[in-house]
Parts: C-alpha cells; sequence; structure tokens
C-alpha cells in the first residue's frame, strides 16, 4: 500500500513537484452550456504542434536513450522511463499491476490536485486493450481515492506522449465525471452493469457497477465494437489504408462505493479539409488551442499554451469568452454532435450494442 499523502509531501519537499511553477498556472472556472469547465494557461508548458507529436511518437517508438534526464543528466528511452535511481531518490514508488512492475511519480508540472502518473517498467507504447483496462482497475484499486485514465494510443487524440503506456491519475473530480446521462441503456449481456450515454461534448459511453471482470469485459465489447465501427452520414472511418482510426480514451473512479468507467468515443481521421483531424479542433479556434485533446482535457480541463494570455489581451477577450471556445474545441473532438443528425448517429451506434 502507498501512503500518497507522505510520497506527496516528500516529492514536494524534494522539488520534484514544481510548486513555484504549479503556483504561477493561471487558472478559473467557466460555467457553459455543458455545466463548468476547468481552464488553465500553463505557463510552464510549451505548446506542440500535433505533426510534432507524430514524429514524437515514431522516435520514441525505439529502445534508443534520446531524452536527457535534466536532473541527473542520465539517458532514457524517454520521460516517462522510470529508473532504479528514481526509487532511491524517493522520486517514484514500485507497484505491480495486471502482474507487471510499474511505476508510480508525481507530475513535476501538475496540472491538478496530486497528479500523479503511473508508467509501465518497460518502455512500450501506449495501447488501449484488455490488459490496459485491468491495469486501470488495479490501479484504482490500489489507490482509490485517485481517479485514473488513460490517453488513446493513436496521434491526433491520444495526447502528447504516445511512446511510453502510462496512466494519469490524481486527487481531482473533473467536469465530466459528474455530467448527467442524456439517456441510459443496457448494454446485451450485462445486466449487472449499468450503461448510458453521458450529457458531454465529447462523445462518452458510461459503465458503472460493482463487478470489475463484468466491467473489464464490458468495456472490451464497446471497444471492439467501435475498433471497427464506420458512419460515412457522421465522417465516421474505422480504418483506411491500413490505418486504424477508432480508439477509446477510458477514465475510472469509485463513486458512491462503485466503479464509474467513462469510455471516450475518439477518431483521428483526417481529410483534405481537416489535414490536422476531422475530430481536431477548428482552425478558427487555433488561436486558443492548436495542440492534441488528450485525456485531461477531454474530462473538462483545459491546458492552454502561454500565448493565450496574447491572444485575451489582442483580440479582447474575457476568461469566459476563452472557456465558451473551448467549449467549441470539445465539441469538435465529439464524433457524434448533439444536433439532430449526431443524435440519430449516436443511436445507431448504441442499436449495435444492444443488439
Amino acid at each position: 500500500m502507498i501512503d500518497t499523502d507522505a510520497f506527496y509531501l516528500h516529492s514536494c519537499e524534494r522539488g520534484f513537484v514544481k510548486l513555484e511553477a504549479v503556483a504561477r498556472i493561471i487558472a478559473w472556472t467557466t460555467q457553459t452550456k455543458w455545466g463548468p469547465i476547468q481552464i488553465t494557461i500553463n505557463l510552464s508548458k510549451p505548446e506542440k504542434d500535433p505533426r510534432d507529436i507524430v514524429a514524437a511518437a515514431r522516435k520514441a517508438a525505439s529502445d534508443e536513450p534520446s531524452y536527457q534526464d535534466p536532473a541527473t543528466g542520465a539517458f532514457r528511452p524517454c520521460p516517462l522511463c522510470v529508473t532504479e535511481a528514481d526509487l532511491e531518490c524517493g522520486y517514484a514508488k514500485r507497484m505491480q499491476l495486471n502482474g507487471e512492475p510499474w511505476g508510480l511519480w508525481y507530475s513535476p508540472y501538475a496540472y491538478y490536485q496530486e497528479h500523479c502518473i503511473a508508467m509501465s517498467w518497460h518502455h512500450r507504447p501506449m495501447h488501449i486493450d484488455r490488459s490496459a483496462f485491468a491495469c486501470l482497475f488495479d490501479v484504482v484499486d490500489l489507490l482509490p481515492q485517485y481517479f485514473f485514465g488513460s490517453n488513446a494510443e493513436l496521434p491526433i487524440v491520444g495526447g502528447s506522449i504516445l511512446g511510453h503506456d502510462h496512466f494519469q491519475g490524481g486527487r481531482h473530480v473533473f467536469p465530466m465525471q459528474e455530467a448527467p446521462l442524456s439517456e441510459s441503456f443496457e448494454l446485451t449481456g450485462f445486466e449487472g452493469i449499468r450503461a448510458g450515454v453521458a450529457t458531454w461534448p465529447v462523445s462518452v459511453i458510461r459503465l458503472s457497477g460493482v463487478d470489475r471482470q463484468m466491467l473489464i469485459q464490458a468495456a472490451c465489447t464497446v471497444l471492439d465494437a467501435w475498433r471497427t465501427y464506420d458512419d460515412s452520414q457522421a465522417g465516421i472511418v474505422s480504418e483506411s489504408e491500413g490505418e486504424r482510426h477508432n480508439t477509446i480514451t477510458p477514465i475510472l473512479s469509485r463513486r458512491d462505493g462503485e466503479y464509474q468507467l467513462d469510455l471516450a468515443l475518439r477518431c483521428n481521421v483526417t481529410s483534405a479539409e481537416r489535414p490536422l483531424g476531422v475530430f481536431h479542433p477548428h482552425e478558427r479556434l487555433h488561436r486558443i488551442k492548436k495542440e492534441n485533446i488528450g485525456l485531461i482535457e477531454v474530462m473538462g480541463l483545459a491546458i492552454l499554451p502561454p500565448r493565450v494570455r496574447g491572444v485575451m489581451a489582442d483580440r479582447g477577450l474575457s476568461r469566459d469568452d476563452v472557456g465558451n471556445l473551448f467549449a467549441e474545441v470539445l465539441e469538435c473532438a465529439g464524433v457524434f454532435k448533439w444536433d439532430a443528425a449526431g443524435r440519430a448517429a449516436q443511436s445507431r451506434f448504441i442499436k449495435v450494442l444492444t443488439s
């Protein structure tokens, strides 16, 4: 059992968590039609171009040590590779997930309270499958006071680090987790699981219950259906030229004595009109957000680059203006829109799950 209170305090006292940088984060909440959206301008996080993220993922797919730790000078394949030295100095803790060795440490530039990262001990790419779901349940069982989630494994929809298998977690409640259901349905073969669609701009299937094995199987059923799902009317293409496009961003927490597993449906297909992604922020929104929409932002916490301060000043935008623009960013990421056509498309996919 990991004493997270002591571990977090130690990480702060030793300077691994950069409290001065965290204190500089500009943060506020905007009430939108989707409910509260949490906005931050992170002055310590450089903005990445989505195309650079794709290139970095390809480079990190090898075990070649290409990242130099700024604290120790040591080289490792990527920033998320945990070493024995990290354990010895107390920056990381060891744990077992799904029978494999993993490490846990707190993010130096925390985006929210007790922002932690669970990293596979092995340098391997992100993946979403049964073993990933099993690891997710193991870490939440080990640390039930925290939520944990995984970025999707594909470029455009997978966050900024795809080359190392990891989860993010922490002591924080995100707007998406508290979003009500717009509808409920029975997932075929899983009568003990409650299923529904969250009222949220990103398309989210929510599974709730107490039986973790049944929830893992239900999650695999949703994932398998979505992996091969096509809907030309909604712009959803599961595969083209041998490249997969459909995947899931899973988020797990313990709420009211049971598991809540939110599965955000993602599709990274591109087009001539939308070369950065059909379900990526539209070009007019790049003034506040051009980078990938990953796990944390899917849940309703915006991580905006430092340049947004200048955009606000130059264009006379208030904080609520920015908050509502970010709500539109999330709407862009939703594969099933909230107009009549989008609701019909959502119903077509639900029919696949319930037939």
